[in-house]
């Protein structure tokens, strides 16, 4: 290009004497233009195919994350089947089913060093069949065994009552065992901002802190804030009155929007486990977990009795324990979180998802407003004689005793039921 601009300008400074003088420098002149537009051309071609192959790599990624997220729908579809047919034959076993939906899966597999030889060579011959070349890799996450934060807009007086408890039980953890939290925090009013989370979804206009619910929202221009309405999804906390970023980076690791109506034990994680009560401590959460992972301690726990059995060998007052009374439940798993991450080329794609069982879960509703409407009666003196009639002599009830046994599954009419789908 250099030599060619030399030569343009010496064409330039030289005096043009004959008519092949001009055609030679119009020749140099056209053929600067043409290496121009050469030049431009090879390199709009190049970015236009970098993007469609961006583009293609994009779709691929999508696919794969999607392809591990049906396959997981299809796994809890098994789980939920299997536990409808076989929970009650396997009783105090049945978490023996929990493989089904709790490993991680990735493809193409890793395959363990403990896989025989014969196995090995069968997945790598079908690996080398399939005709996916992205890759993916998807967990399954129990989604009830958190705090519902939606709970506080139950009909539920009860339900009401040991969510908001609960609640404060959490920041009350945290003041005791953060101490920068509790530097900013230990004047703050929580029961004011568990209040305005109450005003966010119940049904009247009349705030709990005083006065009417709008007023807490001076700036907002929207007529339905607050909306009396179920939170969407946790973002939404953010939005609520007094709600600090902070704040929320506490409640966000132990609330859902999309509870089972109480706290699965068997599958919560430790900051829902320490929400519980002041005395479960690090030690305490600890052995929990690990007995409930180690078959050979004992597994999963089967009641509440077991679990407050536990508690009390180490050295946990159980006849104070969760003072938030909060619902345990110690059943199968109802609802459930996916996450998937599909790959190609260099590109990632991730898709996050929330399946609800609202047939199960409705039955344990229903069972927990019984139950409150039987303890208010009983409360109010009309079944006092009667229940202390039918005792038996060992002090338990049959209700106790039924309470002690899991509730049937309802098998699942076709497939799970998605209620948060979100991709990036």
């Amino acid at each position: 290009m250099a030599k060619l601009k030399k030569r343009i300008l010496s064409c330039l400074l030289t005096p043009v004497s004959s008519a092949r003088g001009v055609a030679m420098m119009m020749a140099l002149f056209v053929m600067m233009i043409l290496t121009f537009l050469a030049t431009e051309v090879a390199f709009r071609t190049g970015v236009e195919n970098n993007i469609a192959v961006q583009g293609i790599s994009r779709l691929r990624a999508y696919y794969a994350a999607k392809a591990g997220i049906e396959l997981s729908l299809f796994r809890i579809l098994l789980y939920k089947k299997a536990m409808a047919s076989f929970g009650e034959q396997l009783g105090e076993n049945k978490s023996m089913l929990d493989p089904i939906w709790k490993f991680p899966f990735m493809w193409p597999p890793v395959l363990p060093d403990e896989v025989s030889g014969v196995d090995k060579s069968q997945i790598q011959a079908a690996v080398k069949e399939s005709k996916m070349d992205a890759t993916y890799s998807v967990t399954i996450e129990s989604e009830g065994g958190k705090i519902d934060i939606n709970d506080l807009g139950a009909d539920s007086e009860a339900m009401v009552k040991a969510t908001r408890n609960q609640l404060l039980q959490i920041f009350q953890v945290e003041l005791e065992s953060n101490e920068k939290f509790a530097e900013t925090y230990r004047t703050f009013n929580f029961e004011d901002l568990v209040n305005h989370i109450i005003d966010w979804v119940d049904e009247n206009d009349e705030s709990l802190v005083g006065g009417a619910e709008r007023n807490y929202y001076p700036d907002s221009k929207s007529e339905f804030v607050p909306p009396n309405s179920p939170f969407k999804t946790l973002d939404e906390l953010h939005m609520v009155a007094t709600m600090t970023d902070k704040i929320f980076q506490v409640l966000a690791k132990q609330i859902t929007v999309y509870g089972s109506k109480g706290v699965n034990v068997n599958y919560s994680d430790k900051y829902v486990l320490k929400s519980l009560d002041i005395q479960m401590t690090d030690e305490v959460v600890a052995k929990v977990i690990e007995r409930r992972n180690s078959p050979d301690k004992g597994g999963p726990f089967r009641n509440q009795d077991d679990f407050l059995d536990f508690l009390g060998s180490q050295g946990v007052r159980t006849d104070s324990f969760n003072p938030a009374g909060i619902p345990l439940t110690f059943d199968a798993e109802l609802n459930f979180r996916i996450k998937a991450v599909g790959q190609y080329g260099g590109v990632v794609r991730s898709i996050e998802v929330v399946t609800y069982d609202f047939d199960n879960i409705k039955e344990r509703y229903i069972d927990i407003l019984t139950k409150a409407e039987e303890e208010k009666k009983e409360g109010a003196g009309e079944k006092a004689d009667e229940a202390k009639d039918k005792t038996p002599d060992d002090g338990k009830s049959d209700k106790d005793e039924k309470s002690k046994k899991s509730k049937k599954l309802n098998a699942p009419k076709g497939r799970p039921t998605v209620v948060y789908w979100y991709e990036n």
